[in-house]
């Protein structure tokens, strides 16, 4: 049986075919890779999102505890020491422009 040698084009080819191969096989698996990262940042995010969303729902409720109207009379009065002005110390301009 009579072995037949390889040539410097036969070789050539080869090495190409292999690199190109192995190019494509490296290029799936980083674009498999970076699939899968951006899932799991995607799902991340959007945890955070629905955290930063009931966090903003809190602080809306407490704003508007916190801006009652009987609460802010209930300090005016008690802590500030406010009260309601009387009839005489009620001033009424009349505007001018005829509006």
């Amino acid at each position: 049986m009579v072995r037949q040698k390889w040539t410097l084009k036969g070789l050539a080819l080869g090495a190409g075919l292999a690199a190109a191969t192995i190019g494509i096989l490296t290029f799936y698996v980083w674009y498999q890779t970076e699939s899968v990262k951006l899932g799991l940042d995607n799902g991340r995010s959007e945890r955070r999102i629905r955290a930063l969303e009931g966090s903003i729902e809190a602080l809306k409720l407490q704003r508007s505890a916190l801006l009652d109207p009987g609460r802010v009379e209930r300090i005016a009065r008690d802590s500030l020491g406010l009260i309601d002005p009387a009839d005489a110390d009620v001033v009424f301009r009349k505007r001018d422009g005829g509006h």
